[in-house]
């Protein structure tokens, strides 16, 4: 008890001492953490004032803080933990912190909050400071619960820019997390995501990476199955063939899952999905539009096609209708795989836009490696037309 409060074994958070039910999470206390004794008021009192035993000071921290060091089994996991840190002097004032309400956000710019920023959200008490590097601003996160925290830095920005902190439930059940989405600026730039959570008793962070933008949608349930979907695009399409005003991107959709980021796309339930990203890019890649407008749609109509298998008709499509006299420098293939730069000698230079499209969507998973195009398998598989896939 704290007060006329008492803390929440479930959630953390404090509620009146004569609560039966946690107004967070729906906890319901037995009765013996109802409403304050006499003798137990008394023993906060003496505590208070510095005059109890030892023994009796170890008794009333225990009752307090033993189930706070023991957080929810159902909390959400997350990885790549930061160094842990007591932060004793926030946790202290909580119950009286601003709180972040799931589905909502707090955007936070250095040259309107010059002084530190506290908040609440669902489990976690929230300190939102700042970093300064020749006259840039990169917002720090704090995130604090159950005596442990961690660092979440964002990107370095004009003090202007604004940084989102939101509450988004990744898993029907759990304590919603902390996001923060960082705008870096530029041109076409990009928006780097950042999620803080508890998993396993530990609180640490995942780090969803950066995308184009100035934000993402909001995660949501669209398979139904009790996790958040990152509904994304893949970013690796823009400036391939095309550059960034003509080039499509398919979806692609992320769950975190156990501390990591897992790619889903290939689940089913996003099937209508994949179905729009075909017909958008599919209008553009067979329309008259010029060649390079049509070399930026075609390679996400035929991803997109891919995955809803259809590829083999999106490919006969493609190859009536991609532009071959354009001068836009076709990606490379690499002999060996690499997580970055492809090691010097080992390139692979592509001859045709069909050629570069098909070892491009291999690279990326989109098309099995032993796929052959259409014209390749037989002499007389000539294009056919494709219906309209609404």
């Amino acid at each position: 008890m704290v007060g006329r409060r008492k803390g929440c074994p479930r959630c953390a958070e404090y509620v009146r001492a004569a609560a039966q039910v946690c107004r967070y999470c729906g906890h319901e206390f037995e009765l013996s953490q109802g409403p304050a004794s006499k003798s137990s008021s008394r023993r906060i009192k003496l505590l208070a004032a510095g005059a109890a035993t030892a023994a009796l000071t170890g008794f009333v921290a225990w009752g307090v803080l033993s189930d706070l060091r023991s957080p929810p089994a159902d909390a959400i996991t997350v990885t790549s933990a930061q160094p842990a840190s007591a932060t004793k002097d926030l946790a202290a004032v909580s119950p009286d912190l601003p709180e972040i309400p799931v589905g909502s956000l707090f955007a936070w710019a250095a040259d309107r909050m010059p002084a530190e920023v506290l908040r609440r959200l669902g489990p976690y008490n929230l300190r939102v400071s700042k970093r300064t590097d020749e006259g840039l601003v990169a917002p720090v996160v704090e995130v604090t619960a159950y005596e442990q925290s961690v660092r979440m830095e964002g990107e370095l920005t004009h003090p202007s820019f604004s940084h989102e902190i939101s509450a988004v439930q990744v898993r029907a059940g759990a304590p919603p997390v902390v996001m923060l989405q960082s705008f870096s600026g530029g041109a076409h730039c990009c928006t780097h995501v950042q999620l803080a959570g508890l998993s396993q008793g530990q609180l640490k962070i995942v780090d969803l990476g950066s995308w184009d933008g100035a934000e993402i949608e909001k995660p949501s349930d669209v398979s139904g199955d009790g996790i958040a979907d990152f509904v994304l695009r893949d970013d690796a399409f823009l400036y391939a063939f095309a550059a960034y005003a003509m080039s499509f991107a398919p979806p692609k959709v992320l769950n975190v899952v156990n501390g990591r980021v897992i790619d889903v796309s290939r689940n089913p339930a996003f099937r209508t999905l994949f179905l729009e990203s075909m017909r958008e890019a599919g209008q553009v890649c067979r329309s008259d539009e010029d060649g390079m407008t049509r070399n930026g749609a075609c390679p996400a109509y035929v991803a997109s096609a891919s995955r809803v298998g259809k590829l083999d008709e999106a490919w006969r499509q493609m190859v009536l209708a991609y532009d071959a006299s354009t001068d836009w420098e076709l990606p490379q293939g690499c002999r060996v795989k690499v997580a970055s730069e492809c090691p010097t000698g080992y390139n692979i230079f592509y001859k045709s836009y069909p050629e570069a499209l098909l070892g491009f969507l291999k690279d990326l998973g989109y098309v099995e490696k032993g796929w052959r195009p259409p014209e390749l398998r037989s002499p007389e598989a000539g294009p056919a037309p494709i219906p309209d896939t609404a």
